[in-house]
């Protein structure tokens, strides 16, 4: 039978390892980035581990368009790169919390893209 200095001893242990794991796991999702382009790659998005715009390009090919069909490019271009980063992230924290765990089955109802019937 274990002592309850051992118990903590491995609870501590345990503490550490996830603590380490967690840092990891920001690290890597502070560095994600995730860049998409058009087919014609006429727009170029880059979006952050969350999702959030961090760069938008245009290629000469933009000034032919019209103002709709620009923004309609923009916008499935954005969508393509979140859809692309939300994996990235649900890869990065099924390390840290387990593919199959009752938390990742969260994240990954978020992070799923969401289809219109």
């Amino acid at each position: 039978m274990r002592t309850p200095e051992e118990i903590m001893q491995d609870l501590d242990a345990r503490v550490a390892q996830i603590q380490e794991q967690a840092g990891h796991a920001e690290q890597l999702l502070a560095a994600s980035e995730t860049t998409a382009a058009s087919d014609d790659e006429t727009v170029t998005v880059t979006v952050n581990a969350g999702g959030a715009l961090t760069d938008l390009r245009f290629s000469p090919q933009f000034r032919g368009m019209s103002a709709n069909g620009l923004t309609d490019l923009v916008l499935a271009t954005y969508r393509q790169a979140v859809e692309e980063s939300s994996q990235k992230t649900a890869q990065i924290m099924s390390g840290l919390l387990g593919a199959d765990s009752e938390a990742m089955g969260v994240i990954n109802g978020f992070t799923q893209p969401h289809r219109e019937p």
